[in-house]
């Protein structure tokens, strides 16, 4: 019993070593998108009501800087048109989260727990409170969090994932401008509204 004991103390503290030395051993490859800058051409589209759970105060600026829109208002609630735009963090139970958190609870929170991650940033078109089209852009992350504060850690938005919601704004345009349901939708309040786009 002492000399297996002995065995797992041994791995554990190799394991350890390892994950100080190198804290990406267990994490998953990230993953590159290329990102093509967006320029504006033809008529702007109509004004939109901005939604967001983001609390960086570029993504309205960075809306703004692309002159696609006639104007972005996150205050007036009267626009038939809006667009939610919604930051999604999922930690995936994998094998990576498993073995740092049995290493973690084996050196009483010396090692820190590594989790892989999902993170999304979503932009939902809507019109009247339905949603007329859904683009979703996806990113892999890694957190790295002491064991006993992982509980109440909040998911704060890093430096990278910052960079990836401004990213994905161009992103996002590029493909609004490809979509038939939303460019129908621009189509149909020009003809409502034709002083206003």
């Amino acid at each position: 019993m002492f000399a297996s004991q002995k065995l797992l103390f041994k791995i554990t503290l190799a394991a350890s070593l390892a994950l100080l030395f190198n804290p990406g051993v267990f994490a998953e490859e990230q993953v590159t998108n290329e990102i093509k800058s967006y320029q504006h051409k033809g008529e702007k589209y109509p004004p939109i009501l901005l939604v967001t759970n983001i609390n960086i105060p570029s993504i309205s600026q960075l809306l703004n800087k692309y002159q696609a829109f006639s104007r972005v208002d996150k205050e007036a609630v009267g626009l038939p048109i809006g667009v939610r735009i919604l930051k999604l963090h999922r930690t995936k139970s994998d094998s990576t989260q498993f073995t740092t958190l049995m290493l973690a609870a084996s050196t009483l929170g010396i090692v820190p727990v590594v989790s892989n991650k999902e993170f999304k940033v979503r932009y939902d078109v809507f019109a009247q409170g339905e949603i007329v089209s859904t683009f979703t852009y996806q990113t892999k992350s890694t957190d790295v969090n002491n064991l006993w504060m992982g509980a109440n850690n909040e998911h704060e938005t890093k430096p990278e994932e910052e960079l990836f919601i401004e990213d994905s704004v161009s992103r996002f345009l590029s493909e609004l401008k490809d979509s038939a349901d939303t460019q129908a939708l621009f189509q149909e309040y020009r003809e409502y509204y034709p002083s206003e786009s």
